[in-house]
């Protein structure tokens, strides 16, 4: 008994011994959810890594998450990943040339796709994604700005100021031109203004000097001018100005090429105007614009274009169909002169031309996760079929017999010639 039971204990040694050897050799394969993810990454790194990997997420991958994982697969670990939870979501955030400040954030998502935009201080709005994504306009942040839909996280900062310059207003003296540069001084910004009275004298706002980016943002002009003065607006615009054009500026010659189409025929909006009406725009006279190539479509009424625009070389120009929106401030009703204001400095901060000075960003951009993700480790795929490492007989189980036969012998020896 004692010879078998020291057979048995060597034979439970070399199993140990063979069991020992083989797991070292064989590849590793693992499936990890992502909050074990951090602790495996470490583990990884400093010990054997594994022959592959397969993640699991239920939410979105932390950027240096990310990278690491594509280190490993740099270094021979395959990686692969999953995650329903994670959603197609990117975010870009770039300052408003508007003397109010403010953040312009646009979000592209699935459509209807429920987003929150956050900064470091909490949520700032709940928004569903439209056909392609959503734009908001935030007034108060200025730095770090998130995106969130499902699992995944779309981070952005801002990462310069703007320097403004002044804006030229060109037409005629009149009620349009008033009520248009009292919107938009109201709005904060400085104005120069050259408005034809009659053809002996015109109606001057601020000092003659030539029409460049070093002095002006962007020239808003409300009617026809003069020939050399277009040809000094269109050199402006070239050069990486904005312009905002009045239907009824089309018909100076040297204005009509910036244009982004051409004037139809005069709408009639309703007279007197209604105070009343949701939608004050329908009730001006407008002036359709037959688009050019090239040209983006801003806002339409009835299947007609109203505002659109497009770019010229370096500059940016729109065009307005709507006639006399002096009516809308005056007879729109109680938010008339807000809305006419906040809509005429959206055009012109849509064009305006502005320096920038550059800030640090806080945090790491992330600014489109998922498409990073497959950039980074390949598309989404179910875990691989990994190998079966559970051997036939257990380190536990040889273990046991190993001490059972050593107890067994032990035994015997000591009872050996008892009577």
């Amino acid at each position: 008994m004692e010879r078998v039971a020291r057979g048995v204990a060597l034979g439970a040694l070399l199993g140990l011994a063979i069991l020992a050897f083989r797991d070292r050799a064989a590849p590793v394969h693992l499936v990890v959810r992502m909050p074990d993810l951090p602790r495996a990454l470490i583990a990884w790194s400093t010990s054997t890594a594994p022959a592959g990997v397969h993640v699991r997420a239920d939410g979105g991958f932390a950027p240096f998450a990310r990278d690491w994982l594509r280190a490993l697969a740099g270094a021979g670990t395959g990686v692969t990943w999953e995650g329903t939870a994670l959603v197609p979501t990117a975010l870009a955030a770039e300052p408003v040339a508007d003397p109010e400040g403010g953040t312009s954030v646009w979000i592209a998502a699935p459509a209807k796709a429920p987003l929150v935009v956050e900064d470091a201080a909490g949520r700032l709005d709940s928004i569903q994604s439209g056909t392609g994504g959503a734009r908001v306009l935030v007034r108060s942040s200025g730095g770090e700005l998130f995106a969130r839909s499902g699992g995944t996280v779309a981070r952005s900062a801002v990462t310069d100021s703007l320097v403004l310059g002044r804006l030229l207003l060109l037409g005629r003296a009149g009620w349009e031109s008033k009520f248009v540069a009292a919107a938009l001084e109201e709005r904060g910004w400085r104005i120069d203004a050259r408005l034809r009275l009659s053809p002996r004298g015109d109606v001057r706002q601020g000092a003659e000097t030539v029409i460049d980016t070093a002095r002006y943002s962007a020239v808003v002009v409300l009617d026809s001018i003069g020939a050399a003065e277009a040809r000094r607006v269109a050199g402006f615009v070239r050069s990486g100005g904005g312009i905002i054009l009045s239907a009824t500026a089309l018909r100076t010659p040297g204005l009509a090429g910036l244009a982004a189409g051409s004037p139809g025929s005069v709408v009639a909006g309703h007279e007197p105007f209604d105070s009343a009406a949701g939608e004050p725009r329908r009730e001006l006279e407008l002036i359709p614009i037959a688009l050019r190539t090239g040209s983006v479509l801003l806002e339409h009424r009835d299947r007609m274009v109203a505002v659109a625009a497009r770019r010229i070389e370096r500059g940016r120009a729109v065009t307005i169909g709507y006639l006399d929106t002096w009516r809308w401030r005056m007879g729109g009703g109680a938010a008339a002169v807000r809305a006419h204001r906040d809509w005429w400095a959206d055009l012109v901060a849509g064009v305006a031309h502005s320096g920038r000075i550059e800030r640090p960003a806080g945090g790491i951009p992330d600014e489109a996760p998922l498409a990073t993700l497959i950039a980074r480790l390949g598309p989404a795929s179910s875990a691989p079929s990994l190998p079966n490492r559970t051997p036939t007989v257990s380190h536990q189980l040889l273990f046991a017999i190993l001490m059972a036969v050593l107890l067994a012998e032990w035994a015997s020896r000591r009872l050996r010639g008892m009577p």
